[in-house]
């Protein structure tokens, strides 16, 4: 761990007893060349432990270099690897002298009881919701899971719902077009900013990687 953040990583337990098991706390080493997480607490909320690689948001929060103006990123949502909402916040730990963050400290609030028990009061009360939330690419959601197999999975299996294609339907067995939107679905949630990416797609789509590039430049 980087000696500017051991005071950081030496908070994580605490704060993770001193706000419960509903709250992740994850501290992030960006000195290192995997970015990993040097120290977490209650890391069943998103199914990680020490040496997790960053999500596909907090690289995107990096590339477009938002800690520049900003010290923290607040009130975004991620989602666990079981599905659990969470409401996320990051502060970026900046080094004098340094303009790339040394680390960053995240926290991850789970919310999906609280979603549960709104949404069963609105229909006790018979309020009906008509604001549905969208996750634009302004207002992103990132999978807090470590292997990047896992996070395509579960990006492609939101497209198929969305394009009401059968769970058992075989991903390599879609039309081109098809395919073409799995590809923009993955595009829009910030995956090919990940490394390997676009190796991984190609062999999971059956198509070859150049056919990937093809596609992105469709979009």
């Amino acid at each position: 761990m980087y000696k500017l953040l051991e005071p950081y990583g030496k908070i994580v337990p605490f704060l993770g007893e001193a706000l419960g098991e509903n709250v992740e706390i994850a501290l992030h080493d960006l000195t290192s060349p995997d970015q990993e997480v040097v120290a977490i607490a209650n890391g069943q909320i998103s199914g990680r432990s020490v040496g997790a690689k960053l999500s596909n948001l907090s690289i995107h929060y990096l590339e477009t270099k938002q800690y520049l103006k900003n010290d923290y990123v607040l009130n975004y949502k991620t989602a666990g690897a079981d599905g659990k909402l969470l409401k996320s916040a990051t502060c970026f730990i900046k080094e004098e002298g340094k303009e790339y963050p040394v680390g960053m400290l995240c926290i991850n609030v789970n919310i999906s009881d609280l979603e549960y028990i709104t949404s069963t009061l609105n229909r006790i009360l018979g309020i009906k919701d008509t604001q549905k939330v969208e996750f634009k690419k302004d207002n992103p959601i990132a999978i807090l899971q470590s292997p990047l197999d896992e996070m395509v999975d579960q990006y492609i299996k939101e497209c198929l719902a969305k394009l009401g294609i059968p769970s058992y339907v075989l991903v390599e067995r879609l039309k081109v077009d098809e395919k073409i939107k799995v590809v923009k679905y993955l595009q829009e949630k910030g995956t090919f900013k990940v490394k390997g990416a676009i190796a991984l797609v190609a062999e999971k789509l059956d198509v070859s990687e150049p056919t990937i590039y093809r596609y992105l430049k469709k979009m």
